[in-house]
């Protein structure tokens, strides 16, 4: 329909797009990533999308916790060893400040907090369970 109204009998237009092929195939090749982009901005620039976004994340009550199977039985478990580690690796070769050995026992301490299946994070601003 665009075709016929717009390019087919417009003298200037015509040599550029022969046929309705070659003005679909561009129409698509512009068209779509205008309509990303676009769709990238306005998600962006809404409110209501990061109002929604929040309300998804704190009602879902496993970004607080770790996930039972997989990820509390073995991915935690190793990444806790990995942590615990390359701690002593740094211990020997004195590289680690007493600073960041704080940091780093204080992010242990959270992780064995979500090993027993407590919360961790934003929890008060979250409303009791």
């Amino acid at each position: 329909m665009l075709y016929k109204l717009g390019i087919a009998d417009n003298k200037y237009l015509l040599p550029i797009f022969p046929s309705l092929t070659v003005f679909g195939i561009v129409a698509l090749i512009v068209a779509s990533p205008i309509a990303i982009f676009s769709g990238l901005y306005h998600m962006k620039r809404t409110g209501a999308f990061a109002a929604d976004a929040a309300v998804q994340t704190e009602s879902n009550p496993y970004v607080y916790r770790a996930v039972p199977g997989k990820e509390r039985e073995v991915m935690l478990p190793l990444m806790i060893l990995t942590a615990r580690g390359l701690a002593q690796v740094m211990d020997q070769l004195k590289t680690m400040t007493p600073e960041e050995r704080s940091r780093f026992e204080e992010v242990l301490a959270k992780a064995d907090l979500l090993l027993k299946g407590q919360a961790v994070g934003l929890t008060s601003q979250r409303s009791p369970e």
